[in-house]
């Protein structure tokens, strides 16, 4: 092959722009630090470096954001849970001060004022949000646990009850003791042996206050097969139902249902569904019970039934909404689950429940209290009426004798029954107690997990960034060596090519 002077400068030149392309590589990689400014430069370095990003990516999603989000929002269920915590212990010691048979009536309202505060502050705690989302209503985030303030809409409710759910309770009947006044006393007949007690069966429903109706179609004119279904073991099917009688007068009801083993009577007062002993013994041959009923009057304190139960209520635009319907299927818990991926495959619900910690029972026992308090105060009213009644000479002392041995004697009872009460609810609140400190504890745990989880991606963050400086970032050192060799050889060429190109073959002819 003949090589002349055209091919060697050719080459010379092809040479030292390879040197020169070279340098520029070397520079660059020392300016942005980085192995490849292209994926043609080195496809497999690119690849890996994609995968590595998106895995980074994700690393730092889950680390950065995700789980500062969940911590919060645990963080504040924690602290609100603590909260009801130190309220039900409150609520337990003022139960243990009432359950003492030597209280003075100052010292029982004292009670039934820290009571009723306690309640209040327990069910305000459930309204607590986290960046305007209300953290224990499940998927309704924008909606409150209660009421807040006074409201009227219509409810149609349906709840479910099992047999366990059935008390036995005892009615003190004190006849027209309550009549008696220092104008019309000589006009009242009333002996020690009117004073009886009534005994009878009752489902104490989640409200007091309800409508003075029975429902017989739901809100979208649907008739409904009765207002209390009664389902045999397995569930299916319906065993029995009943249609429930009104009584406005609680006090009648419960004599009617200690008098009438078929009585069925709805208080819509009091919330109560009383039942005589025959009603009693059919539902004791099932074990869930459905009880629809209508509510359209609200306190602000009273929780909303549809993060409870399965009901209906019209929406503004007079449409009928149906809420927690599985909640008939046996479901007492909603399956709304607000989750936080805080890894891969990895998920942690960060919300609880409602029905788990702030139960409609809280207020109703203490309103119970409240009720029977009040009706013990009530009678040692009369029964010092009626001792100034018995210092004046010019009354019938026999005729006050006889109604003061019937005031004593509904005294001891009703004060029996308030210590009874006391010690009843201190074992109840107890176990109020015990649900939501499994509450706290189930919070915990997840807590516990998303710290777990957050050391870990912590771990992963630093491994996945290391991979991707080892793949992607140039050793700075071992580019500069590289770059100042390279100086060297294409001043080495442009010398030699120099040289090399002085001389032709016209230097010889």
């Amino acid at each position: 092959m003949r090589i002349t002077n055209k091919v060697m400068q050719n080459n010379a030149l092809a040479n030292i722009n390879k040197n020169k392309v070279l340098q520029d590589k070397l520079n660059n990689q020392i300016a942005t630090g980085k192995k490849v400014m292209r994926p043609s430069e080195d496809p497999v370095v690119a690849i890996r470096a994609l995968r590595l990003r998106t895995d980074l990516s994700q690393i730092q999603q889950f680390y950065k954001k995700n789980i500062p989000d969940a911590q919060s929002w645990l963080e504040l269920t924690e602290t609100a849970i603590k909260t009801t915590v130190s309220v039900v212990k409150s609520m337990i010691s003022e139960c243990e001060r009432g359950a003492s048979d030597s209280l003075e009536t100052t010292d029982r309202e004292k009670i039934i004022d820290s009571l009723r505060a306690l309640r209040d502050e327990a069910y305000k705690t459930g309204d607590a949000d986290y960046a305007g989302r209300y953290i224990f209503t499940g998927y309704r985030t924008d909606t409150s646990l209660t009421f807040s303030q006074p409201t009227e809409k219509e409810y149609q409710i349906t709840e479910a009850f099992e047999f366990k759910d059935l008390e036995e309770m005892t009615s003190v009947n004190t006849a027209n003791l309550y009549d008696i006044t220092e104008a019309n006393y000589d006009s009242v007949d009333i002996v020690e042996q009117d004073i009886t007690t009534s005994t009878y069966y009752r489902f104490r429903l989640a409200y007091d206050g309800l409508d003075e109706t029975i429902p017989t179609e739901d809100l979208d004119g649907t008739p409904l097969t009765a207002a209390i279904t009664i389902r045999q073991k397995d569930g299916d099917p319906v065993a029995s139902t009943y249609i429930p009688t009104i009584r406005t007068d609680a006090e009648q009801a419960y004599r009617d249902a200690a008098a009438d083993d078929d009585a069925c009577i709805l208080v819509p007062s009091t919330g109560e569904l009383v039942l005589g002993k025959n009603v009693f013994n059919a539902m004791n041959d099932g074990n869930s019970f459905n009880i629809t009923y209508n509510k359209s009057n609200w306190q602000g304190t009273d929780l909303r039934p549809e993060h409870y139960f399965y009901c209906e209520s019209k929406n503004d635009q007079d449409l009928n909404v149906k809420y927690n319907p599985t909640y008939l299927s046996g479901n007492a818990s909603p399956d709304q689950k607000i989750e936080y991926q805080v890894g891969f495959d990895q998920n942690v619900q960060v919300n609880t429940y409602a029905c788990d910690v702030y139960k409609h029972d809280i207020s109703r026992d203490v309103d119970e209290i409240i009720d029977l308090a009040q009706t013990v105060s009530k009678v040692e009213e009369m029964v010092t009426r009626l001792e100034e009644m018995q210092k004046d000479p010019a009354k019938d002392q026999e005729k006050i004798e006889l109604q003061m041995a019937a005031a004593k004697k509904s005294e001891t009872y009703l004060k029996d029954q308030l210590q009874k009460c006391f010690s009843k609810y201190i074992s109840k609140t107890q176990g109020y107690l015990d649900d939501v400190d499994e509450a706290l504890t189930i919070v915990g745990n997840r807590s516990k997990r998303v710290s777990l989880a957050e050391n870990r991606l912590n771990d992963q963050e630093t491994t996945f960034m290391t991979l991707q400086s080892n793949n992607e970032d140039a050793d700075a050192t071992e580019v500069a060596v590289q770059l100042s060799s390279a100086e060297v050889s294409y001043e080495a060429a442009l010398m030699a090519t120099g040289k090399m190109i002085q001389n032709t073959l016209l230097n010889y002819l």
